[in-house]
């Protein structure tokens, strides 16, 4: 009845907000006990490479199964199936499955801190200087997407105005990171991993029961939903088909959140394995909410989308059962949205107060690193209250990287002849080409890719002309001996 559901949704309500404030208090306590952890830069940034396996895995996993993975995958999902969806979760278990195999072990060898003081030791500080720039308004998008979901979920669940809702979301993250860097979000993570998977294990059931499982789906949801390749031969379709497989799936090779956690694990054994195994994890949990989306569409053909599985739990889930799925995306959000914070004031503490200080001290540099979460995560907030579409956000944040710093990245690693010049060159072409692709044609095209095929060509060819007079370093022996070898 209706005064029923008025009752229920009330006591949804009550149970909704006790339980985010207890679970908002735990992130405090969680917060302050890493703080006693942290005695230098190296703590603070990548928890002084003391992680194990648990903690590696839980933390890796948890880096970007946030906002885009959970409440934008299912509603892509909920509008085009799994076409709308390779991006993510497809792409990013795939980027960290790559990271595992190719990376991982590289980067923990030479004992890095941040993605910055590789494309120093490689490429000299002025290119690292320039692509340690393009970082920023990455994490600031991807921070801002997280907020926005934090948002719509409480304003959905509980009638909390939007703003109130994002001004919580966002001081309870900057408490928390602010005060025990990596190693309060790797806690975290492997807390909000767990309350995760026990959400999404609660809801499915019940909704595939009424559905009568996969093959009652099947029978009524169109079979392009469950398409994974376009149906058609067009050029264009495959090639903006391959960019929903690039934008994280390559493009966040280079993310400083990545590395981060890379470089928390205690060995180079754990980095490559944790890196490899959340990747597979990440793929497996990720398809949960987006066969929620496309399984809505059956109980909840009028939804909009983008609140399919805020709305799946207030028809199918008890009260106490409702709190827990919020803390399940609350879990997911939070995850993400401190390793975003996190990533940027680690460049900036780390690597920009040293270009601009030399002798900056470990402990200023610690002190910066600290003083940006706030000022990173008030930005995303400014980002937070323009923007209205999660995946869309995450989407344009990482094109960023794909079109200017995989290239030089990858080549840094791989390709011995790649050059300060031509790294220079390639990343500033790539961006180039990506902003002119988005302002003069139409957003059928593969924006992204466009400026990634640049970015390799431009650093390809301004590596090969400037030889003789650009710098080249070469890393091969440094990651196995944790020194820089330098030739030519």
């Amino acid at each position: 009845t209706p005064h029923g559901f008025a009752r229920a949704v009330t006591s949804a309500q009550l149970w909704i907000l006790g339980g985010v404030f207890l679970y908002m208090l735990l992130m405090l306590l969680i917060g302050w006990w890493a703080s006693r952890r942290i005695h230098n830069t190296s703590d603070y940034i990548t928890a002084g490479g003391r992680l194990g396996w648990g903690l590696s895995i839980g933390t890796i996993f948890a880096t970007w199964f946030g906002a885009e993975t959970c409440m934008g995958s299912s509603a892509r999902a909920f509008e085009e199936g799994l076409l709308g969806v390779i991006t993510d979760p497809f792409g990013a278990g795939l980027c960290l499955i790559l990271s595992g195999l190719f990376f991982a072990h590289y980067f923990k060898k030479l004992g890095i801190e941040t993605i910055v003081d590789f494309f120093e030791m490689r490429y000299g500080r002025q290119a690292a200087w320039l692509l340690s720039l393009l970082y920023i308004p990455v994490y600031l998008g991807w921070i801002g997407a997280q907020l926005l979901a934090f948002g719509i979920i409480l304003n959905s669940l509980t009638g909390m105005p939007f703003l109130p809702s994002v001004l919580i979301a966002t001081a309870v993250v900057l408490l928390y990171t602010y005060s025990g860097g990596m190693w309060a979000d790797a806690m975290t993570d492997f807390f909000q991993m767990g309350i995760l998977l026990l959400g999404f294990l609660v809801i499915f059931p019940f909704l595939m029961k009424e559905i009568g499982g996969f093959s009652g789906a099947r029978l009524v949801i169109p079979a392009s939903f469950f398409a994974f390749t376009p149906r058609t031969r067009a050029p264009l379709d495959w090639l903006n088909y391959l960019q929903a497989w690039m934008i994280v799936g390559l493009g966040s090779l280079p993310a400083q959140d990545l590395l981060q956690r890379t470089m928390a694990a205690k060995s180079p054994a754990i980095a490559r394995g944790a890196s490899i195994f959340s990747g597979v994890l990440y793929i497996v949990i990720g398809l949960l909410p987006v066969f929620l989306g496309i399984f809505g569409r059956i109980v909840m053909p009028e939804n909009s989308g983008e609140s399919i599985l805020i709305d799946l739990s207030l028809r199918y889930l008890p009260p106490p059962l409702i709190a827990l799925m919020v803390g399940a995306l609350l879990s997911a959000i939070m995850s993400s949205a401190d390793s975003a914070i996190l990533a940027p004031a680690s460049i900036i503490g780390h690597n920009i107060v040293a270009y601009l200080k030399p002798d900056a001290t470990d402990a200023l540099k610690l002190k910066w690193c600290q003083w940006s979460v706030p000022l990173i995560g008030s930005l995303s907030l400014v980002l937070a209250l323009y923007f209205k579409n999660i995946y869309e956000l995450c989407e344009e944040s990482w094109g960023v990287l794909l079109a200017g710093v995989v290239a030089p990245m990858i080549a840094g690693v791989y390709w011995e002849k790649a050059n300060t010049r031509g790294a220079v060159i390639g990343a500033l072409a790539g961006v180039a080409a990506w902003i002119s692709a988005k302002a003069f044609t139409s957003s059928d095209y593969p924006h992204n890719l466009i400026g990634f095929f640049v970015s390799c060509a431009a650093l390809a060819a301004g590596s090969l002309l400037t030889q003789k007079s650009g710098k080249l370093k070469s890393l091969t022996s440094a990651a196995f001996s944790g020194k820089s070898a330098q030739t030519g």
